[in-house]
């Protein structure tokens, strides 16, 4: 299960507590925040100033998707290696 896991009397429960959630977002959010903070008020020309905000957005996204990726291979592993033990 992606977002729950079972406990022993078969009900699911979340992984992360509501509290823990949203302090990562809000942590997130304000060094997101930040970095733009930093690249609006660098003395360079628009140009750097761009590149650096393109660049930064796109490590933003392609940390999301490996995130994603390898939380998905590890679940993967998981779920084919107790179908094959099964079998």
């Amino acid at each position: 299960m992606r977002d729950n896991q079972e406990d022993g009397e078969g009900e699911s429960r979340r992984r992360n507590t509501g509290a823990f959630t949203f302090l990562s977002w809000t942590a997130f959010g304000t060094a997101l925040l930040a970095m733009f903070i930093g690249i609006f008020n660098l003395n360079q020309p628009l140009s750097v100033q761009g590149y650096y905000a393109v660049t930064a957005l796109f490590l933003t996204m392609s940390s999301f998707v490996l995130q994603k990726t390898v939380r998905d291979n590890k679940e993967d592993q998981d779920v084919y290696g107790r179908t094959e033990v099964l079998e």
